[in-house]
């Protein structure tokens, strides 16, 4: 008969001659991706996986989305797992299906960006600079403006118009910013440097010929 030690190594003999190969053949394997609305991969999003509410003690496992938008993960006990997809700029998406022994299983899921925190454009003059950081710069630089500190406030403008200089509108605000201080030269200056045939150049023609009647200004 054989003793217990004698089987445990017999076991443990056979566990390490199979090879990965073997082993990873033995679970199954979950392959995803994940997409926007336009079809463009999103990468680097949070793939988070949860065992199912049952009597069993809850499991989860995390991983990220490569270059392609794609991920996998290997192991998960059988059962009824959730996934839940997550990114900054996109509304988080989930999904449920069941994890057998063995097998494959291919996952998709499409992520809406969120219309309150969009991501950051991928190219173009905005690229990498997401619309809420925009926003938070501005309102910051205005309420500067509305308490008077006009020297904050151009500080500010002058910051954004650097990292965004086709925020050309934005020396509207410079120019109001130093037309308070009474410093007529600079905030010239500043409308003059709104290019004409924009949106905004009509603003700034109008307040370049209100400044026609102080001294020393000329209309451009």
């Amino acid at each position: 008969m054989m003793t217990q030690r004698a089987t445990a190594l017999l076991l443990t003999s056979i566990f390490f001659s199979l090879s990965p190969g073997t082993l990873w053949a033995q679970s199954a394997v979950i392959a995803g991706i994940v997409h926007g609305t336009d079809g463009a991969p999103v990468k680097e999003a949070t793939v988070t996986a949860q065992t199912a509410p049952s009597n069993r003690a809850s499991r989860t496992t995390q991983t990220v989305t490569d270059d392609s938008g794609r991920f996998s993960l290997i192991g998960l006990r059988p059962g009824r797992w959730i996934f839940v997809v997550e990114k900054l700029g996109f509304e988080p998406v989930q999904n449920m299906t069941t994890v057998r022994r063995t097998g494959r299983i291919n996952m998709s899921f499409v992520m809406e960006f969120d219309p309150f925190n969009p991501p950051a454009p991928a190219t173009g003059a905005l690229a990498g600079i997401r619309a809420v950081e925009i926003q938070l710069s501005l309102q910051a630089a205005h309420a500067l403006f509305d308490e008077g500190d006009f020297d904050g406030a151009i500080g500010a403008y002058q910051a954004i118009l650097k990292r965004i200089p086709t925020l050309t509108s934005l020396n509207l605000q410079i120019g109001d910013a130093y037309r308070e201080k009474k410093d007529i030269q600079r905030a010239l200056a500043a409308y003059q440097a709104v290019p004409a045939n924009t949106p905004a150049s009509s603003e700034a023609q109008a307040a370049i010929e209100s400044l026609k009647g102080l001294r020393g200004v000329s209309s451009r």
